[in-house]
């Protein structure tokens, strides 16, 4: 399997869900190869890393850490997929139920 497979799958993620999400970031190789980084490191790629509409996985994580992770990483395809939508999100905050 891949590195991000094994991260879902460690989380107890649903496996119908395991594979949505996989097949999301396959469609974007910059951003999964950050993501997969962030997952045997624990740390964002801060040079020459993947920028979409402004906004770093490190950038988003510190300006919001309650998306630290693998949240970052799905925002910015978001970013990347739906940038109007995305922004609102932003726009209106990411908030703790």
């Amino acid at each position: 399997m891949s590195i991000i497979y094994d991260y879902y799958e460690g989380v107890k993620l649903h496996p119908s869900l395991i594979k949505i999400c996989v097949d999301l970031f396959d469609k974007h190789p910059d951003i999964k190869k950050e993501f997969e980084y962030w997952i045997e490191e624990r740390k964002y790629i801060s040079k020459n890393c993947v920028e979409v509409e402004g906004y770093t996985a490190e950038s988003i994580a510190k300006e919001f850490p309650v998306l630290d992770g693998e949240g970052a990483f799905n925002l910015l395809v978001q970013l990347r997929e739906n940038p109007e939508k995305a922004k609102k999100q932003i726009s209106r905050g990411f908030r703790v139920k």
